[in-house]
């Protein structure tokens, strides 16, 4: 259930699935990459909460313990923003990923990536 405090939302795994779903957030997310960081994290946010969800109701996290679950936490960047910050293509730091340079965790689609793992990783590049 959503629940309304002051002047913000919070919304429940369920309805952030139920949201990605009809609001069609993929498509949403794709057109805001690069236009507006604060809209595209939004987007991230509610895209993460949702395949949290879905993976938690097929039993894909089950026994996952909570505190070791850093998707709970609200500093995880996108790809794109860390080869922006890095100065390289979204590619090359999918790639990176690959060979274990950055920390993340994939769901689904989506790489979620700590802010301390990006930025470790862009500290690494700029002192190259």
């Amino acid at each position: 259930m959503t629940r309304r405090v002051e002047n913000a939302v919070i919304l429940t795994g369920s309805d952030a699935a139920l949201l990605y779903q009809v609001a069609n957030i993929r498509r949403l997310r794709i057109a805001a990459r690069g236009k507006s960081d604060r809209l595209y994290a939004l987007l991230t946010d509610i895209t993460e909460a949702a395949f949290i969800h879905a993976a938690s109701v097929d039993g894909k996290n089950r026994g996952k313990p909570a505190e070791s679950d850093e998707s709970q936490s609200n500093d995880i960047v996108s790809v794109e923003h860390i080869a922006r910050r890095a100065g390289v293509t979204a590619r090359t730091v999918r790639n990176h990923i690959g060979l274990g340079l950055i920390t993340a965790e994939k769901v689904n689609r989506t790489w979620l990536i700590t802010r301390e793992a990006a930025q470790q990783y862009i500290d690494g590049r700029t002192a190259a």
